[in-house]
């Protein structure tokens, strides 16, 4: 059934408003994440202390994500969107006031809670959205985070550059203004009449709780665990990438920063166009599918890159891999659940991710360790067994209703 058009432009309004303030959200993000090895490196930091930096923020996000995604499923999407908001400018000017690794930590800690949102702007998308365009949709998150790691990383390589407070400052300016626009702009999309319909898996009270009703659906049980391994994969780049480009290719902080900005850039034109296109000809699964491959051939090219032509290359490709399965998985997530707990299960899917960005990064540090090369090594592991776990997969018609 086509989509009156009556109908359809608010909810593009919506989901433009909605893009622009996680852009910025994630601008912020993308100035300081780049930046936080190389700064704990000066305080002495081992491999394996930076992977548990990276590591902390998840563990926030982890035990967040859930409570926040069942705020907005009660008390609408808008005013949990702009708390996170406030609180993200709140971390970012911790980390500008950083003293020492102690203070990076509490900096990424709140981070983490601020960022938790992420499932209530998804919950928003499917709020707007009808169930078969919805995994096209999820990809404007993904842009998102692609336009944030290609404009954050640049602005923060220049701000360093400035002083060791000011990209701590801009990214904490930038969600304030921010939490303004969504305060301005953003429009509720969750009616009163649909707040108090909440099941179980909504109102459970411990994302362990959650996750593990969530994990008992079948259906949604192969999806999360998909979630997991890709996430996981792609979540060892997050603490290495920057040591990694210092010790292999010599590379500065704003040369750091662009590299996360062009591996950004890639991942923004694969998630926010190309996979809007890909979904209805080729559905979700099989997408999942074809993106596994050039996620695992570009991490392990990574990892052995021997010049910096090469190292573009594969993060091009893993980009490429990376963002087109990602959408889709998360699509499915949300085709599974019905209306009345997205915020909810949307939530679990994001203490899923932040499971495996906590898994990912500890791995990650302590392999760096060994050998620049082994953390990428071992993601592209971790990604071939999410491929053939995807190629397991069949299409899910299904919801949680039963």
């Amino acid at each position: 059934m086509t989509t009156p058009p009556s109908e359809e432009r608010p909810g593009r309004r919506a989901l433009l408003v909605l893009f622009l303030t996680v852009l910025l959200d994630l601008v912020g993000f993308g100035i300081v994440l780049p930046l936080l090895p190389l700064y704990a490196d000066g305080f002495g930091a081992t491999g394996a202390a930076v992977g548990l930096l990276v590591t902390v923020y998840s563990v926030a996000q982890f035990f967040m994500a859930p409570l926040w995604g069942r705020l907005s499923d009660r008390f609408g999407r808008k005013p949990i969107l702009i708390l996170g908001l406030l609180g993200s400018a709140l971390a970012y000017l911790v980390f500008a006031w950083s003293q020492s690794l102690l203070w990076l930590f509490a900096s990424r800690i709140l981070a983490g809670i601020g960022g938790a949102t992420i499932p209530v702007a998804e919950a928003y998308i499917a709020d707007v959205t009808p169930p078969e365009r919805r995994a096209g949709n999820m990809g404007l998150i993904g842009a998102a985070f692609g336009l944030g790691f290609t404009i954050g990383p640049a602005l923060g390589g220049v701000m360093a550059s400035i002083s060791f407070e000011a990209p701590g400052y801009l990214a904490a300016g930038l969600c304030l203004v921010n939490a303004l626009v969504a305060a301005s702009l953003i429009r509720e999309t969750l009616p009163r009449s649909r707040r108090a319909e909440l099941k179980p898996l909504a109102a459970a009270g411990h994302p362990v709780i959650a996750m593990a009703r969530a994990l008992r659906m079948p259906e949604l049980r192969r999806v999360l665990i998909l979630y997991f391994l890709f996430t996981a994969a792609f979540a060892v780049i997050q603490p290495t990438l920057s040591l990694f480009g210092q010790v292999r290719f010599d590379l500065g902080d704003r040369q750091v920063g662009y590299l996360f900005a062009f591996l950004g850039l890639v991942s923004a034109a694969m998630q926010g166009g190309i996979v809007r296109r890909l979904v209805p000809r080729f559905g979700e699964v099989r997408l999942i599918q074809m993106s596994g491959i050039p996620f695992v051939i570009g991490l392990i090219l990574l990892g052995l890159a021997p010049s910096l032509p090469i190292l573009l290359v594969a993060l091009a490709i893993l980009a490429v891999g990376y963002g087109g399965a990602l959408p889709p998985v998360l699509g499915l997530v949300s085709r599974v659940a019905p209306d009345h707990v997205q915020g909810g299960v949307l939530g679990v899917g994001q203490s899923v991710g932040s499971l495996a960005r906590i898994v990912g990064p500890l791995a990650a540090g302590f392999a760096f360790d060994i050998g620049p090369s082994t953390p990428y090594l071992l993601g592209g592991i971790v990604a071939g067994l999410a491929t053939v776990l995807a190629i397991t997969l069949v299409p899910l018609p299904g919801t949680l209703d039963g």
